[in-house]
């Protein structure tokens, strides 16, 4: 299983996820009427700041469920080492979710952060969301792997 190369892949993808949840993935910095406010949005809070003083922090509990439901998928594929075909079904379907978890997180930028722009985000946000679509090309690395593996048991199968 852990001697897998696509094992660390996935180990990789939960890593990720669990870094998004502490750091802060988008940081939208804007200035109106003498006041500079900035929010910070990660996989569980969002974070609003006037003049660098916390005004509010809510908690993202749409954010919080798909982050852990791909953390628990991962943790699915992993551990169906035994049955490619359907590990790979699983991953297939790991890029739904981490898509989705992409997809609301920038449908949560849009609509809890007032005149979002991508012009306003900081170098910080930029690394962040790579990361986050990261995540996808370690899936497809993962996918193209254990077909890689199912292929080779095919052929040692065929010579049998």
């Amino acid at each position: 299983m852990i001697q897998r190369i696509q094992t660390i892949y996935f180990i990789a993808i939960i890593f990720i996820c669990a870094m998004a949840c502490g750091g802060s993935l988008i940081n939208a910095h804007q200035m109106t009427e003498g006041l500079v406010k900035d929010y910070t949005l990660n996989l569980i809070y969002l974070r609003y700041f006037e003049n660098g003083i916390l005004v509010s922090q809510t908690i993202q509990y749409e954010l919080i469920a798909l982050v852990a439901l791909v953390i628990g998928w991962t943790i699915n594929i992993i551990l169906g080492y035994k049955n490619r075909k359907r590990q790979m079904t699983h991953v297939k379907l790991n890029f739904a979710f981490i898509g989705a978890l992409v997809a609301m997180l920038f449908v949560k930028a849009f609509t809890a952060i007032p005149n979002f722009a991508f012009n306003t985000l900081s170098m910080q946000s930029t690394f962040g969301l790579a990361l986050m679509f990261f995540m996808l090309y370690l899936n497809l690395r993962g996918l193209l792997l254990i077909r890689k593996d199912e292929e080779l048991v095919k052929s040692a199968d065929r010579l049998r």
